[in-house]
Parts: structure tokens; sequence; C-alpha cells
């Protein structure tokens, strides 16, 4: 897999770390790069990303990284899979109520199965306590996850193309029986179709609202293993985004300090060509000189009221970005931050993770607080 440039250590405080997934949308992509100049995500061992995301790579926009690759064996791990997916089609029809029963005791394709079923369903495994087994499953599982999160994006993307092409239908021919309408001193003969020659009006949905925050999913092994890979390679950031509510819910709970200290909306327009703008937003710069400087000073009320100035200026920004006129085509994302006073997020993740590292983590003395942050944009979780 080609990864992404060089990194620059001298921005990388102010790279925003993707958790706690390892799949990550063109679109979630895309609209962080209003306001960063890289950010970082973390996948499991051989890992194939998107070729959407490749033009992203390319520019050392997109940092991806695989530090489990150092010490799993292709072979194996695919191996591994393979007997996982084959035993999944196996039992695909068997019933939920049977498959809880048995629980441990499902028949394995080979010996290492068991222990791999074991492990995704969080229950004491049955056989070795190899490190080297522990972190097979490991990567089996983030694989797994990896997936599941991948298909269910590219169904709802099926979904709203179809709806799209449903509701452009149904446009053009209402559209054709408001011409009639009027030819005719008539009205619009379909049920809840315009009238009096009113423009068409966008319906409910064809399918059904699905909430697809993969943060519901098994939340807290996800986030133990996505620590797992992310304590193994430190982005060296304290800035840490996600755009599942539920994952941020997960991180912020029982940490009594934390305080929202930006939230803004970014609309913009961008031409749905997979391309990446030439030319980077300034907005970006000043997001930067923000971020950097919460990060690296200690937390005090001159420091926050200092903050949201800053955010006030980019409002002012924003809008003056935007300009007048808000076009068809025009997207919008928001974005809101927390800061968690005097936290290091790698001590801060394995605390979560109910991992004691012994020490405090190296680092710790630049970082001085966690920013953390929901993006909301077309086609995440968190945006109706």
């Amino acid at each position: 897999m080609k990864k992404s440039a060089i990194r620059n250590p001298q921005s990388a405080i102010v790279s925003p770390v993707y958790f706690p997934f390892t799949f990550v949308s063109p679109s979630l992509v895309e609209a962080m790069f209003l306001c960063f100049r890289r950010v970082v995500v973390y996948q499991p061992a051989y890992s194939k990303p998107q070729e959407a995301l490749r033009p992203w790579m390319d520019r050392g926009f997109l940092d991806v990284r695989s530090p489990s690759e150092k010490v799993i064996d292709k072979k194996v791990l695919e191996a591994a899979l393979r007997n996982f997916r084959n035993w999944g089609l196996l039992h695909e029809h068997a019933d939920m109520t049977y498959l809880k029963m048995v629980g441990n005791d499902i028949p394995p394709i080979d010996p290492k199965t068991a222990r791999i079923v074991s492990d995704i369903k969080g229950t004491a495994a049955k056989g070795s306590k190899n490190p080297e087994d522990s972190e097979l499953f490991l990567q089996v599982f983030l694989h797994l996850a990896q997936e599941f999160d991948e298909h269910s994006w590219e169904l709802k993307q099926q979904m709203n193309q179809f709806d799209n092409q449903y509701q452009a239908l149904r446009s053009f021919f209402c559209q054709d029986q408001i011409e009639q309408a009027h030819d005719h001193k008539s009205a619009c003969a379909v049920p809840a179709s315009p009238i009096d020659g009113q423009a068409p009006q966008r319906q409910a949905g064809l399918f059904p609202v699905i909430e697809d925050d993969p943060g519901r999913l098994m939340i807290e092994k996800r986030m133990t293993a996505w620590n797992h890979l992310f304590q193994k390679d430190p982005a060296g950031s304290g800035l840490l985004f996600t755009d599942s509510p539920l994952a941020l819910a997960y991180l912020l709970d029982g940490i009594q300090e934390k305080v929202e200290v930006l939230n803004f909306n970014i609309t913009y327009t961008q031409e749905l060509t997979g391309k990446i703008p030439k030319n980077h937003p300034t907005l970006a710069d000043h997001i930067q000189e923000i971020f950097d400087m919460v990060l690296t000073t200690q937390w005090s009320q001159t420091l926050q009221e200092s903050v949201i100035e800053a955010g006030r200026q980019i409002e002012a920004e924003i809008c003056r970005l935007r300009g007048s006129a808000v076009k068809p085509h025009d997207r919008s994302v928001s974005f809101r931050w927390y800061v968690l006073p005097h936290k290091d997020p790698r001590v801060l993740l394995n605390r979560l993770c109910g991992v004691d590292s012994g020490r405090e983590e190296e680092g710790a003395a630049k970082v001085k607080n966690t920013l953390v942050g929901l993006i909301e944009y077309p086609g995440s979780s968190a945006t109706p």
C-alpha cells in the first residue's frame, strides 16, 4: 500500500487524528481540508484505502498509518480473515438466539477461529495467551469493523443516489402536470403535488432513515482496538476528531473539566468531481494558530477568553469567504471543539481503555491540553 508523503514534525501538533475508526469517507476528508493542512488516520495491517483517497494521500494531506505491519505476517492475517469469513458465510442464516446460546462452542473452521470469535465477542478466549495471537485477533477485529463501516457507507451512498433519482423523476412529472394545469386551467392530479403553479416540494426520502453512527456498534471495543494502533505510532498531536456523536460522548464521559471553545459552520461550494481544490483555504492558517496556542499553553481564564475572541474572528472570516449568495450545490460543515485542560491524549486514551502505562507518556510536557472535535458534514451520521 502506498503511504502518504513525508511527515512534517513542525506541524504534527496541529494535525488532527481521526478516532476511533479506521474507515474514513472521502466526504469527511474533504470537510477537514477546509480547516487543516493534514489529518492522520490509522488503519489495520495491510488494508487497502479507497481509490478516492489516494489523491489526498499523494498530496500529503491524508497521513495513513498502519503500525502493526511491522509485527504481523501478511499471509497469517489473510488466512485468519479468510477462515473467519468462511465461518460467517456458513452461519449467515443461522438463528441468532442459537448463536448466542452456543457462544464459544461454535464449531471452528480451524483451531484459531474459536479464539477469534471469542476475542471479537469480548468473552474469555479459549487457548493460547500468546501476544502474537492477541495482536492477530485485534487486527482481524479491525479489518472486519472497517469492512462493516465501508459497506454501510457504500449502501447509504447508493440509497441516496436512488432517492435523488426518484425525487428528480417526481419533480419532472409534477412540473409537466403543472404546465398542463396552466394550459387547461386545472390542478395537478397527483396527490400532494404542487398546485397553482408552485414549484414541486421535495418529499421525505424514498428509503427510511437509517441510524448509521458507527459508534453504536461495540464502541468500547472499537476504542480499545483503535487506541492500540494509536499508541504504537503516536501522531504527536493533542488534537482528536470524530464524526460520531456516540464516540465523542464515550470519550468525554466522566471528564468534568471540558470546555466548548469553538462552534462554527462553514458553507462552501465544491464541484462533485472528486478533485482536490488547487488553492488551500486561508482559514487553515487561523485554525492552526489557535490550536497551536491551546495545545502548548497551560489552560487559564485568559487563554479561554483569547480562544473565544479568536472564534469570533473565525466566524467573521467565514462570512467574508462565503460571500452574499448561497448556491444550490453549496455544502455546510459544522465544527465543534472542546478543550480538555491539562490532559495528554495518550494518557487519556490509555486510561479510558483500562491500560495502565505506569508512567507519563513521552511528549506529555509538550502537549498541555487535548482538543476534541465533532465534525458534522454532508453524509455523516450526525447530519440529519
